[in-house]
């Protein structure tokens, strides 16, 4: 049986940069559906990207903060610093405050920024309260996309902009879609989508 969750922001104070602050494996699991955390094992390291602080763009990100640390730190182990650029039409950053604490995390906070040690990785994460389907895209390194599926069905351009906002040699993680765009394929562990059809490749 899968485990319950539930998220309740609390009022959390950043306590600063601290790269001690090593997060608690009991505490992560918590958060997470068991079969998440044990398919996350099953993710094999690629090599690391040429930018050497890629940035990774998460729309519909809402409080997930756990999922891409833990798929980035499986991915590229050797990475030392990078960059997370998260939308939402609700602005979850309570939240993500409050998962980082209370897993053990310790970070700072600037102008809605928060920057923190993930073990040896440097995070630092920007938070834009938007709808993805109107905004202006940024351009980056790495597409991580969960359980957009239906959201993104009433946009048909929606992927084709995503692909082309997405850096030369950057890579998609979805759990749906990105059939038509021209991706060199990784292998991924496909019980990470729970749609079936894990989405994992380099843009040529």
């Amino acid at each position: 049986m899968p485990n319950f969750i539930s998220f309740f922001p609390k009022d959390v104070k950043p306590k600063g940069l601290n790269q001690k602050a090593i997060p608690s494996l009991p505490k992560i699991k918590k958060y997470l559906f068991d079969d998440d955390f044990e398919n996350i094992q099953k993710i094999n390291s690629m090599p690391s990207f040429v930018q050497q602080e890629p940035t990774l763009f998460y729309p519909g990100s809402g409080c997930d903060i756990l999922i891409p640390l833990l798929v980035m730190e499986r991915l590229f182990p050797k990475l030392g610093r990078i960059r997370f650029c998260f939308v939402d039409k609700n602005n979850t950053l309570e939240l993500i405050k409050t998962v980082l604490d209370d897993v053990g995390v310790s970070f700072s906070e600037h102008e809605g920024r928060l920057d923190f040690y993930w073990n040896n990785l440097f995070v630092s994460l920007s938070f834009i309260q938007e709808d993805v389907f109107r905004m202006t895209l940024p351009s980056f390194d790495i597409y991580f996309e969960r359980s957009f599926r239906i959201m993104k069905e009433a946009d048909s351009t929606y992927e084709q902009r995503i692909f082309a906002n997405l850096r030369k040699k950057g890579i998609i993680i979805s759990d749906s879609g990105f059939r038509d765009q021209s991706l060199v394929p990784n292998a991924f562990p496909p019980e990470l989508s729970s749609y079936g059809e894990m989405i994992v490749g380099f843009k040529k």
